[in-house]
């Protein structure tokens, strides 16, 4: 396990220990992932993201790993990353039973990039998620926590925006751009991959927007909230006019209507706040 910080990897043996008390054989493996498994984690913005596999689905483990991970966090005040656990058995993973959290694009940063901290490495027994599964499950994460009314009201008032802090401020940017490296390429990164593919095929403010949210993920915001600002009055709306256009045109690809016609909806209300 590779984390440079040391008050973060302590959170994350107290959370694996505390597990395998709790769940004894029942906890197959947990693995680190996202940013502390792939390279790039931010203490300013990154989850700290945990996989755990169990042996079989029971109804009280979901109760067990949250009352864990409040405790752990509780625990560490002077950690404000947020802990995100993933879970499930080996069957619900794979979506032969219900029940567990894994969606898609974790499920596969799980299978590609997670890094084992305890039991046995099962990912070769995991199904990867389909392009679909994957473009699917992004739109619709985008149409919950990106459109809701209060963030589409932010992009009339900017400066709102900007006070929400780093964490904000920078997913509201960084999002979009993985979302975007996800449809055109079928692949997961981070957001250092996903900064650099935008660059690469994207130019104008939009560009130069994605560039200063990764900056500011790793540096934190100005403190002249009027230079943030500014570059989210540039860049903002074209960003979400791209990342909608290409995710409405994938869903009408793969015949979800409903989707894509929420999908428009959503530019508009952007474009009416604009």
């Amino acid at each position: 396990m590779q984390i440079d910080n040391l008050l973060i990897k302590l959170l994350v043996n107290e959370f694996s220990e505390g597990l395998k008390i709790e769940l004894g054989q029942q906890c197959l493996a947990i693995y680190l992932m996202g940013s502390l498994a792939r390279g790039g984690f931010s203490p300013l913005a990154s989850d700290i993201d945990i996989g755990v596999v169990v042996d079989t689905k029971m109804d009280s483990t979901g109760d067990i790993i949250q009352r864990i991970r409040a405790q752990v966090a509780q625990g560490h005040p002077e950690i404000r990353n947020n802990l995100s656990i993933f879970w499930g058995s080996i069957r619900s993973i794979n979506g032969v039973i219900d029940g567990g959290r894994y969606p898609p694009f974790d499920r596969l940063d799980l299978i590609n990039h997670g890094q084992l901290v305890y039991g046995v490495d099962v990912r070769n027994q995991l199904i990867p998620p389909s392009r679909k599964e994957l473009e699917n499950d992004s739109a619709l994460f985008a149409l919950d926590y990106l459109a809701r009314d209060a963030r589409v009201s932010e992009f009339g008032h900017l400066k709102n925006m900007a006070q929400q802090g780093v964490v904000h401020v920078t997913k509201t940017i960084l999002f979009p751009a993985r979302f975007i490296y996800l449809a055109q390429t079928g692949n997961i990164a981070g957001n250092d991959s996903s900064k650099e593919y935008y660059l690469k095929y994207f130019a104008g403010p939009d560009a130069t927007l994605v560039k200063q949210g990764y900056e500011w993920r790793l540096k934190g915001l100005p403190d002249d909230l009027a230079v943030v600002c500014r570059y989210l009055k540039e860049g903002l709306v074209i960003l979400y006019v791209n990342f909608i256009d290409i995710y409405v045109q994938k869903m009408e690809h793969y015949g979800e209507l409903e989707i894509a016609g929420d999908l428009r909806s959503w530019k508009n209300r952007i474009l009416e706040k604009y």
